[in-house]
């Protein structure tokens, strides 16, 4: 090889080499993470969340675009703790239809918060809905519970935890006034005198809710703030307790009467605020058009984005786990084992049930409701029913304890917590009892359907031999007089018998078999044995004189 042909591979190593350096340095340059939360909250959110902020190791910043109306609080929670776990900095950016309900929790969890213009947060109360449709009281346990979750979270990012306990609490009375540093300082009372229920959201930009007027507006200001000055001239509080649990301390305000505070959030009422009022009382950083305003604001115009969406295996396992397709797969898989067991060996049947079986709890593992404690404990059942079943006579101790097992697997993996504590984990119980009623009813039809209907149909009669050699028409055993009379009879092979043939013995055409010898056509045999239906001849020696 020439040295001009050295030279040319040389210089395009170079080349390749400079490529390849150029390509690892674009990838390891700055950049930022964008996830956008524009559907209900749910356990495949959770997993797209999780994977943001593995993904934001090293990022600039990772950006939530919060638009929803809400949905699981347990999912929310969950959701919560993974933001605080990013190593860099969180951002919720709220446009659309705002962050109501568990979308303020998540927004909550990030260190800023910026807002569109005409959209909303709050209104974080869970809802317990009954059978009417209607919305259930919410007990304390709960309300204590995520009015603490807001205090942690305002006292970790900064943001005021009054204004999340007004979202959560429609008891929380929330007054404020504007201090000498321009910040707003709050202050709240409980009070016991209102519906626990939760009405629906105060919001002024809601659709279909016509706006109050001025004088409904005036009318309410003033009679609530002469209740107050009521209240605090006599000193009389019989409906007003502050609340047992810590509050974030206020500086005093001697010169402040109640009158001079503004109602931010009446009792009764849980508090949702727009975005020129959340900006108005600093739970805002800033009011931008977009989120490339919000971008070039944070001075990451020209950093690299990783958008994160949901994929499709994330969307296929939330689809999967819904109650309705997790009780038809647990239906198919254990009517599939049924069929199985009812049969004799291994064949097509075991094996759609195992897999029925597998994407079922699989999708659950994967989603982050099950663990592999409940996956055991499901395989374990299945086990001790089998040698039950094949090993072990009749049904006892062993098939008690794998059914068990089977029971207490697919409960725990359908549902968080083994015993309900919250409205949600009661939500969680809801949806497992309808997975769980969805699989018994069309399995019960199946079990119908297999004994009585299918055994009528031609595909049955096809595949099972329907044909029986009954008494009545003549198919019958030797009785044991038959067979001693049999014994001793002679006759003729009519067939080699290699051990089994036929021969003619008195004129009739018998089946019959050696006990291992063979013997030709035409041979004298004799009857030495009968078995049922089976004759056993042996060849009789010639006599000689």
């Amino acid at each position: 090889m020439s040295g001009g042909a050295f030279l040319r591979i040389g210089v395009v190593a170079v080349l390749l080499t400079a490529c390849a350096a150029g390509v690892v340095a674009q990838s390891s340059g700055p950049f930022v993470v964008i996830c956008p939360l524009d559907w209900m909250v749910d356990d495949a959110m959770t997993v797209v969340v999780e994977r943001a902020v593995r993904t934001a190791k090293g990022a600039e910043a990772l950006i939530f675009v919060v638009d929803t109306p809400g949905g699981r609080v347990d999912s929310a929670i969950d959701i919560s703790n993974a933001i605080l776990g990013a190593t860099c900095p969180t951002i919720a950016y709220i446009e659309g239809m705002g962050a109501i309900s568990a979308g303020a929790l998540i927004s909550y969890s990030c260190k800023q918060i910026y807002m569109a213009p005409g959209t909303n947060i709050g209104a974080s109360a869970p809802i317990i809905v009954g059978l009417d449709g209607g919305a259930g009281e919410i007990d304390e346990k709960t309300k204590s519970f995520l009015r603490s979750r807001y205090r942690a979270l305002g006292q970790e990012n900064g943001h005021d935890p009054l204004l999340g306990e007004a979202m959560v609490d429609q008891r929380v009375e929330l007054r404020g006034y504007r201090g000498p540093d321009g910040k707003y300082v709050f202050k709240r009372s409980i009070r016991e005198d209102v519906p626990t229920t939760p009405p629906a959201p105060r919001s002024p930009t809601a659709p279909g809710v016509p706006p109050p007027t001025i004088e409904d507006l005036g009318r309410e200001l003033a009679e609530r703030a002469q209740q107050a000055v009521r209240e605090m001239v006599r000193g009389q509080t019989p409906d007003v307790t502050d609340s047992d649990e810590p509050a974030p301390e206020s500086p005093p305000t001697p010169d402040i009467l109640p009158e001079e505070m503004e109602l931010v959030s009446p009792a009764g009422e849980l508090l949702t605020l727009t975005t020129d009022e959340a900006l108005r009382y600093g739970l805002i950083e800033a009011k931008v058009e977009s989120l490339e305003e919000l971008i070039a604001l944070k001075g990451l115009e020209n950093v690299r984005q990783e958008w994160i969406t949901p994929n499709w295996s994330e969307r296929l396992f939330s689809w999967l786990t819904s109650p309705l397709i997790s009780g038809l797969l647990l239906m198919i898989g254990l009517a599939a084992l049924y069929l199985e067991i009812r049969t004799p060996g291994f064949g097509a049947a075991g094996i759609v049930g195992i897999i029925c079986l597998a994407i079922f709890l699989g999708s659950y593992l994967i989603i982050g409701i099950a663990n592999w404690a409940d996956v055991l404990l499901v395989l374990v059942g299945i086990a001790l029913l089998m040698i039950e079943v094949f090993l072990l006579p009749g049904f006892g101790f062993v098939g008690v304890i794998g059914g068990v097992c089977i029971i207490l697997g697919l409960y725990l993996s359908l549902t968080r917590v083994p015993i309900p504590q919250y409205s949600w984990d009661f939500d969680r119980l809801g949806d497992a009892a309808q997975t769980i009623a969805t699989a018994s009813g069309l399995f019960l039809v199946f079990c119908v359907a297999t004994w009585k209907i299918f055994p009528r149909t031609p595909v049955y009669r096809q595949l099972v031999l329907l044909h029986a050699q009954q008494p009545q028409a003549g198919y019958v055993v030797q009785t044991e007089d038959d067979a001693r009379r049999a014994v001793g009879l002679r006759g003729v092979s009519e067939t080699m018998l290699r051990p089994a043939g036929r021969a003619r013995i008195e004129g009739k055409l018998y089946d019959v078999v050696t006990r291992g010898e063979f013997i030709e056509a035409g041979r004298p045999v004799q009857i030495i044995e009968v078995l049922g239906n089976r004759y056993v001849v042996t060849e009789l020696k010639e006599s000689r004189a």
